[in-house]
């Protein structure tokens, strides 16, 4: 008995032996990110919410990885700034990822921070991008000179007895034309089904939303004194439908986004003027859409005055002002946020001098 005993411990030593062997060949992946988050709103538009919301993101992972293949896994902690443990959140974050110069994808549960670029905001509010840090699903991505494109299946709602199933589709992409002319897009379906064994008179029903915003613009960065010199115009049609209650129900509108930025100081301004959207938001509300809740609206301006107090490879601390201005009405808001984020290649990126983005662009 004692042989045996003896036998099978040497058997799983020399197996412990074999893996870190093997697992030395391999890489350690590990990162650190945390974001304080200060957001004060005022607002007089009947859609959105006057409140502070004040809260801190703290996520660490650790994974392994082997030539452009990776498994990550970690977890997503948001504790509002109260000591009471009951009103954080917890969200796992695990994904497996595979990346060249010209393609990458990931499924799982991975940061919105691997997007190539971020969601525009008739697709995710401000406080969307810090308490849902994750896309749940999946995202494949081509990367080359004349451009990049990025496909996304974000599942942020499967069906129980109590939820409705709920997921957002989206490709977008941008062609360089000339250096200083560009153009791109984005598609959009957004789909929120029933709930799980829902009895068939309840009130709900099959919900879409698809969304087309094509556009063309100018970058003039590199033929000034600026840092950033941006112009976007494009075309933004909705179209909504709740199954067997109405015909599908379509909206158009005039975009444009402008952005400058002069060493730590830049300025943001969003126009859209059309026909309202996010027509179907008096009942369903963010349960279906998940952008700013003022394009529902004829018109709106988005004007957000911004600098960075630090912006580097490890922190990049971000403070707006940013104005809202719908028919009639006004409103204002205050962000203060820091993104501190380090991985198994912060020296190498010190060295290199780049520069972290933060959580909206």
């Amino acid at each position: 008995m004692a042989a045996k005993a003896s036998k099978i411990a040497t058997l799983v030593l020399c197996l412990i032996g074999s893996c870190i062997i093997h697992c030395s060949a391999q890489k350690l992946l590990w990162s650190a990110e945390v974001v304080p988050y200060f957001d004060n709103r005022e607002y007089k538009y009947e859609r959105m919410t006057s409140e502070t919301l004040f809260a801190t993101r703290l996520t660490p992972t650790v994974g392994i990885g082997f030539k452009n293949h990776s498994i990550v896994a970690g977890i997503s902690w948001v504790q509002p700034i109260d000591s009471r443990i009951e009103l954080s959140s917890f969200k796992p974050t695990i994904y497996y990822r595979y990346n060249t110069h010209k393609f990458a994808m990931s499924m799982g549960m991975f940061p919105r921070t691997q997007l190539i670029e971020p969601l525009d905001d008739f697709l995710r509010t401000d406080s969307l991008s810090f308490f849902s840090p994750n896309i749940q699903g999946a995202l494949f991505q081509h990367r080359s000179q004349l451009g990049y494109v990025e496909l996304l299946a974000d599942w942020r709602g499967l069906p129980t007895e109590s939820t409705r199933e709920a997921f957002m589709i989206v490709g977008q992409g941008r062609i360089i034309i000339t250096p200083w002319l560009f153009a791109g897009g984005a598609a959009v379906m957004n789909h929120l089904a029933r709930a799980k064994n829902e009895p068939a008179d309840k009130a709900t029903h099959v919900t879409d939303n698809i969304m087309l915003r094509p556009y063309v613009g100018v970058d003039f960065s590199h033929r000034t004194v600026l840092d950033s010199l941006t112009l976007r115009c494009g075309y933004l049609a909705t179209f909504d439908r709740e199954r067997g209650v109405t015909e599908w129900i379509t909206s158009h509108a005039f975009v444009a986004d402008l952005t400058v930025e002069w060493k730590y100081l830049g300025v943001r301004n969003k126009f859209y003027y059309g026909t309202p959207a996010q027509t179907l938001f008096n009942h369903l509300g963010h349960t279906l859409y998940q952008g700013e809740s003022y394009y529902g609206t004829e018109w709106h301006n988005r004007l957000d005055i911004y600098g960075y107090i630090f912006r580097n490879s490890f922190v990049n601390c971000f403070a707006s002002v940013n104005f809202y201005f719908t028919p009639g009405e006004w409103g204002w808001q205050q962000q203060l946020v820091v993104r501190a984020y380090i991985d198994q290649d912060f020296k190498e990126k010190h060295k290199s001098k780049q520069r972290i983005p933060n959580i909206f662009y």
